[in-house]
């Protein structure tokens, strides 16, 4: 049984602003690290909804620090630029102006967590507008809490899946810090992206991509046989984050995710459920989804299924 967990939208500002404390802010900028963006199609390849991203730790089973590695072993999804490790707030690709922020935290209510009403995660959601081009780059952040599910258990986020997007090319990429931080140590990775509703659960006997033969419907949001269909408006990360991870290998954070895409209007909108972000039970957790509000571009719609 997957169990669903809404949250109510908070209040936003466009422009520039002050963001959390764990990321330091800085005025728009521009860079050319846009190498790492990995197209996602519409209508899928011939085996998969997915694209692999980096998977050298296993999905999160073994240890990986970027600084002693070199940027091919992070995945062909992967942006690096000295502009991004100074700020997160600074854009992926040359020419996008920060024009978007929402830092927000993430409750989770009873009976899942012990007190209703508490943060067990801090979700950042940054938007990079190009006038020139007509395009936006979403990125998403999310820094785990030290708090304690009801059944003593530390919630852990293995997908990510934004909504927006149907009839929009969409490319994806992320940036890993390559230091940790002195607080949260290094950052996760990300392991696959898709372009789909559907999150599937890591199986370690399994390491092909996710096939589109035998998929469940396209509005189905945790697969339980290694498939997911093709669904135009949703893109998913899949990562793997927790405060206290129950593998023994702890990220207390996402690297930060991008999707970029056409966005005619400069502002994006806000709208509820746009962000999900789910456990899909790779440690034995039940599955859990919690619905976020979240940015998209300007007339999105997201379906509520």
């Amino acid at each position: 049984m997957t169990w669903m967990i809404k949250m109510k939208r908070s209040c936003y500002l466009f422009g520039l602003m002050l963001c959390m404390q764990h990321l330091s802010a800085s005025a728009d900028v521009a860079n050319d690290s846009q190498s790492g963006f990995v197209n996602l199609p519409a209508i899928g390849n011939t085996n998969s909804a997915y694209v692999l991203c980096d998977t050298s730790t296993n999905f999160g089973l073994s240890e990986k620090n970027a600084s002693n590695s070199n940027q091919s072993s992070l995945g062909q999804c992967a942006v690096s630029d000295d502009k991004l490790a100074d700020s997160p707030m600074n854009a992926p690709i040359d020419g996008f102006t920060l024009v978007g922020i929402i830092s927000r935290g993430v409750p989770i209510p009873e009976p899942y967590a012990a007190a209703g009403g508490e943060e067990f995660a801090t979700l950042t959601d940054t938007v990079w507008h190009n006038n020139d081009t007509k395009e936006c780059i979403f990125g998403t952040h999310i820094l785990m809490k030290d708090q304690t599910l009801a059944n003593g258990k530390r919630w852990e986020i293995n997908d990510i899946t934004r909504g927006g997007f149907a009839g929009r090319p969409v490319a994806i990429a992320y940036f890993m810090k390559p230091k940790p931080s002195k607080d949260y140590g290094m950052p996760e990775a990300l392991f696959r992206a898709g372009r789909t509703y559907t999150s599937v659960p890591y199986d370690k006997n399994r390491l092909t991509l996710p096939a589109l033969q035998d998929a469940p419907a396209p509005t189905k949001a945790i697969s339980k046989n290694q498939s997911a269909a093709m669904n135009e408006n949703w893109v998913d990360f899949t990562t793997d984050i927790s405060f206290d991870d129950a593998d023994g290998v702890t990220k207390k954070m996402t690297s930060m995710l991008y999707i970029k895409t056409t966005c005619e209007q400069r502002q994006p909108e806000e709208k509820e459920g746009a962000i999900r972000l789910r456990t899909t039970g790779g440690n034995g957790q039940d599955w859990l989804e919690v619905e976020v509000p979240g940015l998209v571009p300007f007339g999105a719609t997201i379906e509520r299924y």
